[in-house]
């Protein structure tokens, strides 16, 4: 697939890599209005200088492309994204989709009319921990999901835009566990409450702190700690979570997944097929293998859905509600952890928008 990407910064330097090293993918074009970033990450791939732009009209007049990857700060998704779509390119936008439910839905408006796809790269789905774990989940291997616990502890040390936010873990590293939430255990919540706040040793502006809790309308709770600025023991990136069913326990930290059976013990422990048997009646799940893993993983699902003529995994209609829980997560913050009945938030902004800060 031909692809033109739009936007070179710190994130978008990385992905011009992915596009370059990826075997579904041609680097066509690229795309940034600052042209010392263009020539920097252009001769770092080796692209001609012919094919470097500071505008993405004139990387469409001249080049043919088939998709375009934009990776411009979320404020600006919309414009670039219904450029792309009015000439005939599918897209790949990160994350977070755009900065309101509302410009976000325009967008996948745009693109069923044009007939083309709209992706968002949650990449952290294309992993070997969340894929083993969805699968365990659909296989019934947990039975009816009643409880979660998840947990995010990490302190990278950004400067720039991150720091300026009004809610920086939420809205930019919480929107990959909410995504968990909804695409790996397969739970849609219908109600969040969310309080912020920062320790005394923080380098944020914003809140870079969060408890979150989720509940469905059949009782399913769910309980999320995150924060930027923790102290040590941290987790990984994908956090650490429980997840307590009808008829086993998950335990998935550190890149490991253990499954803990409830009852019918022998049944489940004598052998079940990928897993190892531990002491006291644990089994540890041996990682699905992945061909391609995270952003490449997001390309490969991406190139091979368009090619079948089938919506992606993680498409524009899909994420919309990903995105909602962390606008309505943020909302919560600003009425003091007030409940927030997720549906109707849902219903309301995504016709008048509500704004990632």
């Amino acid at each position: 697939m031909r692809v033109i990407q739009i936007g070179l910064g710190f994130w978008g330097n990385g992905w011009s890599g992915v596009i370059v090293n990826s075997p579904w993918t041609e680097l066509v074009a690229l795309v940034d209005l600052n042209e010392q970033t263009l020539n920097t990450v252009g001769d770092s791939v080796g692209l001609p200088h012919d094919r470097r732009f500071t505008s993405l009209a004139e990387a469409l007049s001249n080049v043919e492309a088939d998709a375009a990857l934009i990776v411009v700060p979320p404020e600006a998704h919309e414009a670039v994204a219904l450029e792309a779509l009015e000439a005939g390119l599918h897209c790949m936008i990160e994350k977070p989709f755009a900065p309101t439910l509302s410009s976000s839905n325009r967008i996948v408006e745009k693109a069923e009319q044009a007939g083309r796809y709209i992706m968002v790269t949650q990449s952290f789905r294309f992993r070997r921990g969340p894929r083993t774990v969805k699968r365990l989940i659909e296989e019934g291997a947990v039975g009816k999901i009643e409880t979660i616990y998840g947990r995010f502890r990490k302190a990278p040390p950004f400067t720039g835009f991150r720091t300026e936010m009004e809610e920086p873990l939420i809205v930019d590293m919480a929107i990959h566990h909410f995504d968990y939430i909804r695409g790996i255990f397969g739970v849609e919540p219908d109600w969040v409450r969310a309080r912020s706040y920062n320790p005394s040793w923080t380098w944020y502006k914003g809140n870079a702190s969060a408890f979150v809790e989720f509940e469905t309308n059949d009782g399913t709770m769910i309980s999320y700690t995150g924060s930027w600025v923790s102290r040590r023991p941290h987790t990984t990136w994908d956090g650490a979570w429980e997840i307590h069913g009808t008829h086993a326990s998950i335990l998935w930290d550190e890149n490991r997944v253990l499954l803990y059976p409830h009852g019918n013990i022998i049944g489940e422990t004598v052998f079940k097929a990928r897993t190892l048997e531990m002491s006291d009646d644990i089994l540890e799940v041996t990682l699905d293998p992945v061909e391609e893993e995270e952003r490449l993983g997001t390309v490969k699902e991406f190139v091979t859905a368009v090619k079948a003529n089938k919506l992606p995994e993680t498409h524009g209609k899909d994420n919309l509600r990903s995105l909602g829980l962390v606008l309505a997560a943020v909302e919560s913050t600003k009425r003091g952890g007030e409940k927030i009945d997720f549906n109707q938030f849902y219903n309301t902004h995504i016709l008048k928008g509500g704004v990632l800060q």
